[in-house]
């Protein structure tokens, strides 16, 4: 009887599945700081907020399953990260800061009044979106590409 292996994660697949945590993490330390000072709100906002982080923690919960079949060699965990995360991931990320600078803002004034809240928010932003478009680079790489024809 012979045994059949999986075949091993190529590196680039390796290398976006991290890129992904780093991004689900960074996410998640986004919302952490998005909930700090909304705490100390009325109710209403509370109440606004705990729906908010189901949401959010709904969501995370899927990404995180749906890199887990990624990592496995699903081809169509790969292009729902691709679409989800790459396109409207990106897409929701980038938006507010956009929105803000259209209404007239000055990106330096935004510098100059920086909050430990704020420093932390466009940290944690930055860094999902440059591990999100990274992640998206590899996951299409020759090595990567090969892995998911062979499922």
């Amino acid at each position: 009887m012979t045994t059949r292996t999986a075949p091993s994660v190529p590196q680039p697949v390796e290398r976006a599945y991290r890129l992904l945590g780093l991004a689900l993490f960074a996410g998640v330390v986004e919302a952490l700081a998005h909930t700090s000072p909304a705490l100390e709100g009325p109710a209403a906002d509370v109440a606004s907020l705990a729906r908010q982080l189901v949401v959010r923690i709904v969501v995370y919960g899927a990404v995180l399953f749906v890199m887990t079949r990624f990592r496995s060699g699903r081809a169509w965990a790969r292009n729902t990260l691709a679409i989800g995360l790459g396109v409207f991931g990106v897409a929701s990320l980038v938006m507010e800061p956009i929105t803000w600078m259209w209404a007239g803002n000055d990106p330096m004034s935004a510098v100059s009044g920086l909050t430990l809240d704020a420093a932390v928010i466009a940290t944690a932003r930055l860094t999902h979106l440059v591990a999100v478009i990274a992640a998206v680079a590899l996951m299409f790489r020759p090595d990567a590409n090969r892995y998911f024809t062979r499922r």
